[in-house]
């Protein structure tokens, strides 16, 4: 299977993903996050322009996102650099693909930021199986 569709398929399968950052104390930071789509090669998110993740991405663009499946013993990390894109159609894809970003963010939508991530590395592993593996998207 092609990696690229591997890593979608994955973070579609399991639609809450955590995002692994460093805070601006300088400590590690978790938060829950989504996973909204993928376009020309390319993993979108997003995060809301002012809020700590934003500042902390800002000041760190650096991040890794996982999601793990205790009943199939699967997990996927995701590494790279956030590269926010600010792009109107790219916005407007988000709440396409997200109903909680549509209900909870639509009053605001002009501040939430689509980002990307560049030099990207994956790694999925499954406790089942010997077919782990690890490459640059």
């Amino acid at each position: 299977m092609d990696k690229l569709k591997r890593t979608v398929q994955m973070l579609k399968k399991y639609p809450m993903q955590y995002l692994g950052v460093i805070g601006l104390d300088g400590k590690p930071k978790v938060k829950a996050f989504e996973f909204k789509f993928e376009e020309n090669g390319k993993l979108y998110f997003d995060v809301i322009r002012g809020s700590e993740t934003y500042k902390e991405l800002s000041v760190n663009p650096y991040c890794e996102i996982t999601v793990a499946s205790r009943k199939d013993l699967e997990w996927i990390r995701i590494s790279g650099k956030v590269r926010f894109v600010n792009e109107v159609y790219l916005r407007d894809k988000l709440f396409d693909h997200s109903e909680i970003l549509s209900q909870k963010y639509d009053h605001i939508r002009e501040l939430v930021m689509p980002f990307t991530l560049d030099d990207v590395h994956v790694s999925i592993s499954n406790l089942n199986d010997q077919n782990n593996v690890s490459f640059d998207l």
